[in-house]
């Protein structure tokens, strides 16, 4: 199942006579909140042990190159032990003890659990998922929110909604344990046969031509022949694409929870987030180097650039994990060895392919990246101690546009190393109201200021065999604001917010269509008393899905929230 084709129809119509075209309202976009900027911060000693005890005075906080005054600051932490190059600074060790102030109150924590479908041997996957578990039980208290979603080329599997009960995330996880360990398809062991046929094809040809120019001869930059390339980039654009569905998914994700309070974690098992997508098609087929055109088309940097603003405008810290690593290894399943008729070096094209992305998505968030089951296992408990042990620094936002703003943290000894977020991403009022569709869409939905009733008509197929499913939404308009403007009328305006997608299969985007109107001042007490109808279809190559709505009110700013689940109930086992 491949995520949705949509189509909107768009139209609106007023059951009154005056409306007119061309009032000027502010657009939501246009406006961001002055809000206080919070900064979880990780300080360790040279070693790697945790530096606590550690004052508002030790830290400072720099904003595109600007130092910006603390407006709250504070340790949460267990009873570790500390480091002792962090627990005092030496002119504190000379000045009188003072009294311990009191912790401050423990932050509700959102964890997002991502597992992408990947292949490892039980014993290599099973101290891997342990690990998980065990960073779970010892992490998630009575409040805390844990999602678990899978991913398989295009599928998005929602094998646990938000909650705190640990067995029932303990479930979604052994399912997804018990999958890694059976066979996966490789596209990539297709494509593997493809290039065999074809080198065949070209080595019978030149015995053929005899001496002659053939095909086997025109070799292009990456080394291949003609063919042989060709077939690899076919590849790389299913790979492509996937990353960027991936991609967007994971920024979806994010929205549904970029609202709550506290701490936010998404711990990223991928199985591929590449610097070049679909590289390993050309590398199994013999490249060690990646054309420039190739690269041009395939970069998948910007995506990644998204998923990092999107991870910093939300509050999420990334710990990326590419649990397979040297997958072909000496201790492979007798299934991988039969396919290790790769180039010498695959496995390390590949590997650099990947995890320079990995930890650049880290390094931006303020998280760790791992590679090889080995290491990610080692991960857990450094990501469990991050959600535990940190220093909260926060300023207020200097006013400006929704743009990102780089962020510096330093402490004043240097021999200290400081882990944050290297970027903040002011909201605006367009992507609060997108956080607020998305997080009603996965059942998260906040309260809203007013109401709108929602019409269905029966799905119909169109030419292309899609699903078009009508919504009618009719807006009352009483519950919008208007403004006195000359001519004795009385202007407002809104906007149609639309997110679909299901429990399997994609996400859209959110969709965003404002609509502006005037009501002659004699109308308007009247008017008070009709809506105005909106009209959307969807087009989905399934009738079943969810979808939600959301009305936005330009000038008030108060909003309507729905959402249409056309989905049948799903049975877990």
């Amino acid at each position: 199942m491949r995520p949705w084709s949509c189509l909107l129809l768009l139209s609106i119509a007023c059951s009154i006579s005056s409306l007119a075209q061309t009032p000027v309202i502010p657009h939501a976009g246009e406006t961001i909140e002055v809000s206080i900027v919070n900064i979880d911060t990780v300080v360790t000693d040279k070693h790697g042990n945790r530096v606590r005890g550690l004052g508002k005075d030790d830290f400072e906080v720099y904003e595109n190159g600007v130092r910006q005054p603390l407006t709250n600051f504070a340790e949460y932490g267990t009873e570790a032990k500390a480091s002792s190059a962090g627990t005092v600074t030496a002119p504190a060790a000379e000045a009188a003890p003072r009294t311990a102030p009191l912790p401050p109150p423990a932050q509700p924590r959102t964890i997002i659990v991502f597992v992408e479908r990947f292949q490892l041997p039980s014993f290599r996957s099973d101290p891997l998922f342990a690990a998980m578990k065990k960073l779970l039980h010892e992490t998630v208290r009575k409040g805390d929110r844990v999602m678990v979603v899978t991913w398989n080329r295009g599928i998005l599997g929602m094998r646990q909604e938000f909650t705190d009960d640990l067995v029932r995330i303990d479930k979604a996880i052994e399912m997804i344990a018990g999958r890694t360990t059976t066979l996966n398809h490789d596209p990539i062991a297709d494509l593997e046969q493809e290039v065999d046929s074809i080198q065949a094809f070209e080595a019978e040809s030149a015995a053929m031509n005899a001496g002659r120019i053939s095909t086997s001869d025109m070799t292009n930059e990456s080394g291949l022949s003609f063919f042989v390339e060709q077939m690899a980039r076919f590849t790389a654009k299913d790979a492509y694409l996937d990353e960027k569905r991936k991609v967007e998914t994971l920024n979806a994700l994010m929205r549904s929870a970029g609202g709550e309070e506290g701490k936010k974690v998404l711990l990223l098992a991928t199985h591929r987030l590449s610097m070049y997508a679909g590289a390993e098609a050309l590398f199994a087929a013999g490249a060690t180097v990646l054309p420039a055109d190739f690269k041009n088309q395939f970069d998948g940097r910007l995506l990644i650039r998204s998923l990092i603003e999107t991870a910093n405008q939300t509050g999420f810290t990334i710990y990326p994990i590419y649990a397979e690593g040297l997958s072909m290894t000496s201790g492979a399943t007798s299934e991988l060895r039969a396919r290790q008729n790769k180039p010498i070096g695959y496995e390390y094209l590949v590997l650099n392919n990947e995890t320079p992305m990995l930890e650049y998505v880290a390094k931006e968030t303020g998280g760790s990246a791992a590679w090889g089951s080995n290491d990610v296992t080692k991960l857990m408990p450094n990501v469990g101690e991050d959600l535990d042990s940190y220093y909260s620094l926060a300023y207020r936002a200097t006013p400006g546009k929704a743009t990102a703003r780089k962020i510096e943290v330093k402490v004043k000894d240097p021999k200290l190393v400081v882990r944050a977020r290297t970027q903040y991403m002011p909201k605006s009022d367009t992507a609060r109201m997108d956080e607020r569709v998305i997080a009603t869409l996965f059942g998260n939905q906040p309260p809203a200021s007013f109401e709108v009733k929602v019409r269905l008509a029966p799905p119909k197929l169109d030419e292309q065999k899609r699903y078009i499913i009508p919504v009618t939404i009719e807006v009352p308009i009483s519950a919008l604001t208007t403004l006195p403007a000359a001519g004795n009328v009385h202007n407002g305006a809104f906007t149609v917010y639309m997110a679909w997608g299901a429990v399997l299969g994609g996400l859209s985007e959110p969709h965003r269509d404002t609509k502006q109107f005037s009501i002659a001042d004699a109308d308007l007490a009247k008017a008070k008393g009709n809506y105005f109808t909106y009209q959307v279809g969807v087009a989905s190559a399934t009738p079943y899905l969810r979808i939600a709505l959301g009305v936005y009110d330009e000038v008030s700013k108060d909003y309507a929230l729905n959402l249409i689940d056309l989905q049948p109930a799903m049975k877990r086992k």
